[in-house]
């Protein structure tokens, strides 16, 4: 019987990427909690916050496991409408929180239209791209890039550089998976090299460029805009090998590292958890990347393929980034770390698009085995 049941589940679920998300999930808890003094405090309201967003996103993992993918993508128009009408909304009627017009409030409820709009791109541009006979005839290109591109403007318009690339990322990802031919890449390459110097002198705001010259020099600002980047570092580096233990960080419990329950949660994890502490996250995150590609390699529809790897594609370049700003590798935009970082529109957004990965890994399971 316990075979029987063992053999169920295979079938219906991976369980080993269960296991995953929810371990980095209950690190994220842990951390939330020590970077909210939880012990000093007793005011759990961030914690409890998160694992309410938690159980909301497992109700959804599940949701989206037994939804056949394939008739969710039947609507993709919809999903398409649903992702511009949200960044729309927020650009004409959104609330402005930490200096950025990128949130809708609904009653005591707030929610950020973009992150869920990651997922909604995947759904919407892997279909998009699976439609195409031939995505290396430019007219084909071009078409599926227009309407994805329209999306990213209104991301920009925030602004938010560090979602818009991750949307790029998505693209990106999905379209190397296509096929599409390392001509076009060379060629987006050059052009992005070029566009540069243009972005600097007319694009970029000025807060945009500080992050920049603050980036190669923390110095030229220690008390204002160099104080993430510089404390960042100070936590990570004191943390050593097996950091200072849990609730114990000194830069953490002096709160010198600001948002430190999200966007810079890692540098709590270096110093209280150490080198040991961080490499472990990163292997996680390595596994279920590695676990996505698997699923994605071995699907019998391109589709499905393309979905699951334009979701390996959002969740690895925002674990990197992340993890790249935190040790000042990268300017700081504000990229949460997937399942660890406190957020409810993250986590319901991670939380759903692994459900609809197990629905693509359970409908393309003969295959796999």
């Amino acid at each position: 019987m316990i075979v029987q049941n063992e053999e169920y589940l295979k079938k219906r679920y991976n369980v080993f990427l269960i296991v995953l998300m929810i371990g980095l999930c209950v690190i994220g808890f842990v951390l939330i909690a020590s970077a909210t003094h939880v012990l000093d405090t007793g005011k759990y309201k961030l914690v409890v916050s998160q694992f309410i967003w938690f159980c909301l996103g497992l109700i959804l993992f599940f949701i989206f496991s037994i939804i056949d993918y394939r008739i969710l993508t039947n609507f993709y128009v919809i999903i398409y409408l649903i992702m511009v009408g949200l960044l729309l909304y927020v650009d004409i009627n959104g609330i402005s929180i930490l200096g950025g017009q990128r949130w809708i409030k609904i009653g005591p409820l707030s929610f950020q239209p973009s992150e869920i709009s990651k997922l909604l791109m995947v759904i919407f541009f892997a279909k998009a791209v699976s439609m195409q006979e031939n995505i290396n005839v430019f007219k084909n290109l071009a078409k599926v890039l227009f309407f994805a591109i329209i999306p990213i403007v209104f991301v920009l318009k925030q602004p938010d550089l560090g979602t818009a690339s991750v949307f790029v990322a998505i693209i990106v990802t999905i379209l190397f998976v296509a096929g599409l031919s390392l001509r076009y890449f060379y060629i987006a390459i050059g052009i992005f090299a070029a566009f540069i110097p243009i972005a600097w002198e007319f694009i970029l705001l000025d807060y945009q460029k500080d992050r920049v010259r603050i980036l190669f020099n923390p110095e030229l600002d220690p008390l204002g805009k160099g104080w993430q980047v510089i404390y960042s570092k100070i936590a990570i580096g004191s943390g050593r090998l097996f950091g200072k233990g849990l609730f114990m960080g000194t830069i953490n419990r002096l709160d010198y590292l600001p948002v430190k329950e999200s966007d810079f949660i890692f540098g709590v994890a270096g110093e209280e958890l150490g080198f040991v502490g961080c490499v472990v996250i990163i292997v996680l995150y390595t596994l279920l990347i590695v676990n996505l590609i698997k699923i994605a390699s071995n699907c019998k529809d391109k589709m499905g393929s393309y979905i699951v790897a334009g979701i390996a594609g959002m969740f690895g370049f925002q674990m990197f980034v992340n993890i790249a700003i935190t040790l000042a590798i990268m300017p700081v935009t504000g990229i949460p770390l997937p399942f660890i970082s406190y957020g409810g529109s993250s986590m319901i957004t991670s939380m759903a698009s692994l459900g609809i990965v197990q629905n693509i890994y359970r409908e393309n399971i003969k295959t796999m085995f």
